[in-house]
């Protein structure tokens, strides 16, 4: 795991079925994309090969990666901890670089690593990152509240959160549900008075979470359901997989 510096290495962690397909391929292509010319790193002109994992049943994880200072992708399997479940969070100061760097998927991801390792060490299972009092990004997903007035906020990318795939397609899909979404700060007074308090991600899906540094929060499952119930269609439809690698060609 690259630890020299942002500028050392962009990735992405995707979601794989057991054909060996990629969900949302494309998303993750333009944003690796987007990250690595921020971080003035070159991507390989061929794409990554990834393919069905021999020793996994089920749907599984793959961190596609790109060093500054290699001209191949680097693919790295790993099961999914934990999908869809009600979740114990706690809040952990965000890590800051620069304006060009916060937000991408870069080299220097230690500080999460650490943030998702004081969630275990607190027997919790996600860290949510704050900065100036407001809650920006989640160690493997990204934070999204519904409100007691029935809308759903996110933070904006200007906060320094990294620009979240599933969020992203969860975002286009919720106004058609009825519930319209609203890019504001997560401050505390927002928090305190939210309907229900989730986190979305590649890996861990959609998990509502139901206590903040010890604190019960929010009552309501609608966003939690209706994010999952979304997500079950995204994944149903043949456009959400595509298959990666040679066989593109």
């Amino acid at each position: 795991m690259a630890t020299s510096g942002p500028r050392s290495e962009v990735f992405t962690t995707v979601l794989v079925n057991e054909q060996g397909a990629v969900a949302d391929w494309p998303a993750h292509l333009q944003r690796l994309t987007e990250h690595a010319k921020r971080l003035r790193i070159a991507l390989p002109k061929q794409p990554p090969v990834i393919s069905a994992h021999p020793e996994q049943s089920g749907w599984w994880l793959a961190r596609v990666s790109c060093s500054a200072t290699e001209t191949a992708w680097n693919v790295e399997q790993r099961t999914i901890s934990f999908r869809n479940e009600a979740i114990d969070a706690v809040t952990v100061p965000a890590p800051r670089w620069n304006e060009r760097t916060n937000g991408t998927k870069h080299g220097d991801w230690t500080a999460y690593q650490t943030a998702a390792q004081a969630a275990e060490d607190a027997g919790c299972d996600a860290a949510l990152l704050v900065h100036e009092y407001a809650i920006v990004d989640a160690d493997r997903g990204t934070p999204m509240l519904l409100d007691d007035d029935g809308t759903v906020w996110m933070a904006p990318s200007s906060e320094g959160g990294v620009d979240g795939v599933t969020a992203a397609v969860l975002e286009a899909l919720l106004p058609e549900a009825g519930l319209p979404v609203i890019k504001s700060k997560l401050n505390e007074r927002t928090v305190a008075r939210c309907a229900e308090f989730i986190v979305v991600g590649t890996g861990m899906g959609v998990c509502r979470i139901n206590d903040l540094d010890g604190e019960s929060i929010g009552s309501s499952e609608a966003l939690s359901s209706t994010c999952q119930r979304l997500m079950a269609q995204h994944f149903t439809e043949e456009s959400t997989w595509s298959v990666v690698g040679p066989r593109d060609v």
